[in-house]
């Protein structure tokens, strides 16, 4: 786990290798829509946002046991008792592939790079330009309100991420102790 500052967290996605192949497959079945470049001058090729709070989706049915392991390694490092996912889509881009700058709902967001070719990073703006280290495998969060973005993909290749947004709710009762003692 790795904190870049208090409210940007990495970890690495537990069984990438062994579910990045079958999770591809679904989402390139998953019927999708595409966002062409407009006011915020974004290009990406694939996505299912139109259908972001349904669950029943194959690919999601598929990802949500291992992100849901993944991700209660991450609620316990922030000292939350649970979480509840509130949307869940795959983006993906091409050649000349972006996303401009956006916040989201919600109290976090987050993103999988479940395809990730060495290139553009996920870039997030808090007083100045920050360039995430991220790689293929990589799982990050960071509170919603913060303006990020994909920038653009030059090269030929294909990045595929998954995006969510979730709310953290309540406070571990361990800290709660800890908390209590300082007093």
């Amino acid at each position: 786990m790795i904190n870049v500052n208090s409210q940007i967290l990495y970890k690495k996605f537990d069984n990438h290798l062994d579910i990045k192949d079958e999770l591809l497959n679904l989402i390139n079945k998953q019927q999708s829509e595409s966002l062409k470049p407009g006011q915020y001058a974004d290009n990406v090729s694939r996505l299912d946002w139109s259908s972001s709070n349904n669950f029943e989706r194959p690919w999601v049915k598929f990802f949500m046991p291992h992100f849901i392991r993944n991700y209660n390694k991450l609620c316990l490092s922030m000292n939350r008792k649970s979480f509840q996912v509130k949307d869940i889509w795959f983006q993906q881009y091409e050649k000349d592939g972006t996303h401009g700058w956006h916040t989201h709902s919600e109290n976090y967001t987050g993103v999988y790079y479940l395809e990730m070719p060495s290139g553009p990073q996920t870039q997030i703006y808090d007083g100045k330009i920050i360039n995430l280290p991220v790689e293929e495998g990589d799982i990050i969060i960071f509170p919603s309100f913060l303006i990020h973005r994909a920038p653009v993909i030059k090269d030929e290749s294909r990045k595929t991420i998954i995006s969510f947004n979730v709310n953290f709710e309540g406070i571990r009762n361990e800290l709660l102790e800890v908390i209590d003692e300082m007093e």
